[in-house]
């Protein structure tokens, strides 16, 4: 997609130089041999030959040229903001994929633990039953748990695969490429007040911008229909220079004459339209529709844009207060944990309870890595909300 982008990019830029060259004089050489009823052998003198250097220049024709200009250069505005739109999309899928990556990495990270607590457990139950002092059915428990803790760090392992293979096919590497992943830091930003994050929005998002080059354009289209229905004033200029009467007339004894072997001339062509069948009436008609649109667009687009930024904006500042819940909860649930734990290894507590405390725990903390990686990826959507490139200087204070 970016080197598509690229592409439109690169397409407009050549529509600028054509539209800026018609204000550039027009310089060509044509020549030719010919042969007729009269001249019908081989001969070397100038009956033969047509040479000559022409050049051509239309300094004004009521604005059309100055228009066009104009309105290339809109479009080719629309497509540098459609090429950093595009980058916008896919650094955003980029950083989106690669913190599922750390969040899956994380989890298989505590699921391995959590199995090696649970082979723990079913270590101790069983020297427990030996001695007597615990029922058989801990050990059944215990074995059960263990069971259902290979199967989970199973599938967190089986996540990890697939969240590696999508990071690198958006990045553009073979699904099995190994790929060395470095933990994101968890540095909550100081979020501004929402008024001034839409404000950004509006003067940056790529989108926003496109959509005022398509007014432009627009406008310039309406400008032109209208210069086709009115009067048209033009003003030409030429100069010729026949080149085979240089290389001919008498040669080698006299020198040519500049004046008698060129031409020159200017023109000035005043056009009324009278009739076309109101072909002309319906182009402006239709360019002003088009201009309208374009402005509907952009009222309509303006409405999107504060509605992606409002979730965007609420959605972080709910994840911001996740991370300070579930942190709160894991260390709860760690504490009730312990607790279960050390009353479980005294005699004083069955081993169910230890279960449903280290599953409670072992949730909070998933989620606790789930909060973490959630607020980091708000943070990435805000900045797409409002057009924030991350190679671009920051935008919002």
């Amino acid at each position: 997609m970016i080197v598509i982008a690229e592409g439109g990019v690169k397409k407009s830029e050549l529509d600028v130089s054509d539209a800026r060259a018609d204000l550039l004089p027009d310089i060509g050489l044509s020549g030719g041999y010919y042969l007729n009823e009269t001249y019908n052998a081989f001969g070397w003198d100038r009956n033969y030959y047509d040479l000559t250097l022409f050049a051509s220049i239309k300094p004004f024709n009521s604005g059309r040229t100055y228009l066009n200009v104009e309105k290339t250069n809109a479009n080719l505005v629309f497509s540098r903001e459609s090429y950093r739109l595009t980058k916008i999309n896919l650094i955003m899928e980029v950083v989106r994929r690669y913190y599922n990556l750390l969040k899956a990495s994380q989890i298989l990270d505590l699921r391995k633990s959590a199995l090696e607590q649970k082979k723990y457990q079913l270590d101790f139950s069983r020297a427990q039953f030996e001695l007597g002092m615990v029922p058989r059915a801990d050990t059944l428990k215990a074995r059960a748990a263990l069971e259902g803790a290979r199967v989970d760090s199973h599938e967190a392992d089986g996540e990890l695969l697939i969240r590696k293979a999508e990071l690198n096919e958006v990045i553009g590497l073979d699904l099995d490429f190994p790929v060395l992943i470095k933990d994101a830091e968890l540095k909550e930003p100081d979020i501004p007040e929402f008024d001034s994050v839409l404000t950004v929005a509006y003067t940056n998002r790529p989108d926003i911008k496109q959509q005022e080059s398509s007014i432009s354009a627009a406008r310039y289209n309406v400008m032109l229909a209208w210069i086709n229905r009115m009067p048209v004033l033009t003003l030409t200029g030429g100069y010729s220079l026949n080149a085979e009467r240089f290389a001919f007339e008498n040669l080698p004894l006299n020198r040519p004459n500049w004046d008698d072997n060129s031409d020159w001339s200017v023109g000035l062509n005043l056009s009324f339209p009278i009739f076309d069948g109101g072909v002309k009436s319906r182009a402006i008609m239709k360019a002003n529709i088009d201009l309208n649109n374009a402005r509907l667009g952009y009222y309509n687009l303006e409405r999107r844009v504060e509605l992606e930024v409002k979730s965007a904006y609420i959605n972080i500042r709910n994840a911001s207060k996740k991370i300070e819940l579930t942190e709160r909860l894991v260390e709860s649930a760690r504490e009730s944990y312990e607790a279960a734990l050390g009353r479980y290894r005294n005699g004083l507590a069955p081993i169910t309870e230890v279960i449903d405390a280290e599953v409670a725990l072992t949730e909070g903390e998933i989620n606790f890595i789930g909060s973490k990686y959630n607020f980091l990826e708000a943070d990435a959507s805000l900045r797409k909300a409002i057009g924030v490139l991350y190679d671009e200087k920051e935008k919002f204070e």
